[in-house]
């Protein structure tokens, strides 16, 4: 009987160590990251090679939810898209069964393939943004950030005009306060001078 311990492959490490981790994370419900390393260790792989690791995870899973995130805009800008397909093609088959009618029963049916063909080319546009609606997604985004940024500038024109108001409000406070010094100190010179007045009066009475 040999005694050989068995060896394993690079491809084989890998596997006995995701499934020493599965295993370890259903009894424990997760792993954090002390126990990854300390896991790492154990198998002989180092500090540099699991960090980069995971790393790469995290960006991996970034990733992934950037793109979920993206296809979930994808379907309801799809729908919204939709919507309006259904609803221009409702009023222009409308509006064309009447041009038709109207054509054939006064004109005899000369001009009513003209508004056709100008409803079939509006509602082909309107179906490739159903089909693709990666240009109407964007166009919005364009959109949305113009209005913010508009947005942003008129807080900010408000602000200034605020701080500009309050800042204007101290020189016309400071104003009045200087004109009613000078009232008070124009009527106290009139007081005065009629005080004087009054005594050289009863002087000369005397």
């Amino acid at each position: 009987m040999s005694d050989a311990k068995p060896t394993y492959s690079q491809a084989e490490v890998n596997e006995i160590i995701r499934r020493a981790l599965d295993r370890q994370a259903e009894r424990e419900g997760h792993l954090n990251h002390d126990d990854l390393v300390a896991i790492a260790d154990e198998a002989g792989i180092d500090r540099e090679s699991l960090e980069r690791a995971t790393t790469e995870l995290a960006q991996a899973r970034d990733r992934q939810l950037s793109q979920q995130d993206l296809a979930k805009e994808i379907g309801a800008e799809r729908t919204i898209q939709l919507k309006r397909f259904g609803a221009s093609l409702l009023s222009y088959g409308v509006m064309n069964a009447v041009f038709y009618y109207i054509d054939t029963r006064f004109f005899g049916g000369v001009w009513f393939k003209w508004p056709l063909l100008g409803s079939a080319i509006f509602l082909t546009v309107r179906l490739r943004h159903v089909l693709a609606p990666h240009d109407k997604l964007l166009r919005r985004r364009r959109k949305e950030e113009r209005r913010e940024k508009r947005r942003a500038a008129r807080e900010a024109w408000k602000q200034r005009l605020l701080s500009g108001t309050r800042n204007s409000a101290d020189p016309a406070k400071d104003f009045e306060k200087v004109v009613q010094s000078g009232v008070s100190a124009l009527l106290e010179i009139a007081a005065r001078k009629l005080d004087e007045h009054s005594s050289r009066q009863r002087g000369n009475k005397e």
